[in-house]
């Protein structure tokens, strides 16, 4: 029922379809799937460059509860263009704003070397880089770092 609300019109019914769907996939595997048969993807991609600040991270929120649980899952937003997604919306905003997807980005780095490649080849490195260096927030710096430390991990 909340997945088609993600695509309505109203700021506010989006924001809350968002927040909920993030909320419902961060507890197990099991409802982060429930929410990924819903088929929010690829619509929710476009959330993250709606005009309303609150709808892009509580969609970039949605996103990450997704991607951390299981490399198939992130194997998925990748292949629908969230990698790529994820990089503009991290390269395209600031502050806290920011968090959720820099947090996304270090997940789906974080399973295998060919996801970290997808961030890679999204030009993912730059923004992350760019949160690491102008960001005056301790914990937005702090997630930069754990992320590009997730793309690198698989190398020796």
């Amino acid at each position: 029922y909340l997945a088609p609300l993600i695509s309505h019109n109203d700021a506010k019914l989006k924001r809350q379809a968002c927040g909920c769907l993030a909320q419902g996939a961060k507890h197990c595997v099991a409802l982060a799937e429930m929410v990924v048969e819903a088929e929010i993807f690829p619509n929710i991609l476009t959330c993250l460059q709606d005009d309303d600040s609150y709808v892009q991270k509580n969609a970039a929120t949605c996103i990450r509860e997704v991607a951390k649980h299981t490399p198939e899952l992130a194997k998925l937003i990748v292949n629908a263009g969230g990698a790529a997604a994820l990089v503009d919306y991290v390269a395209n905003s600031k502050g806290n704003i920011r968090l959720p997807g820099i947090m996304a980005l270090g997940y789906i780095s974080a399973f295998s070397e060919t996801l970290a490649l997808a961030v890679v080849v999204s030009k993912g490195i730059e923004p992350l880089k760019d949160a690491l260096i102008h960001e005056p927030e301790d914990h937005i710096k702090a997630a930069a770092a754990w992320s590009l430390g997730q793309v690198g991990r698989h190398t020796p």
